[in-house]
């Protein structure tokens, strides 16, 4: 089994809008995440308050896509961890963050792995 991957990292600031965890999202999230040549194998979700607040992860065959919201802040972080050189984190980041209102970004690409 491969160990060498990449993380991607992302803080994204958001303009004043809404955050919601509703079915559409999360299709289109899940969307983003497969064309990046990423393989789901299970997801959960726990949103916080009535607010919009929620987390997501996704566990892929090649490690795992988590989003964490703070619609209070206008804030949500999201990572994509990969094992291999099949998926496209970044890729699924990219595609993830256009369904969002954003105002600025910070992305980190890092490489692990021995």
């Amino acid at each position: 089994m491969q160990t060498k991957g990449n993380h991607v990292i992302a803080d994204v600031g958001l303009n004043e809008s809404e955050i919601l965890a509703d079915e559409n999202l999360l299709v289109e999230l899940s969307e983003s995440i497969k064309k990046s040549n990423l393989t789901i194998i299970s997801f959960k979700m726990h949103k916080f308050n009535d607010q919009g607040a929620f987390t997501c992860a996704w566990i892929l065959a090649e490690s795992h896509f988590t989003i964490h919201t703070f619609p209070e802040r206008n804030f949500l972080s999201m990572d994509c961890y990969t094992c291999g050189d099949n998926g496209m984190p970044l890729k699924a980041i990219a595609d993830a963050m256009q369904y969002f209102d954003v105002r600025k970004a910070d992305i980190k690409v890092f490489e692990r792995g021995v």
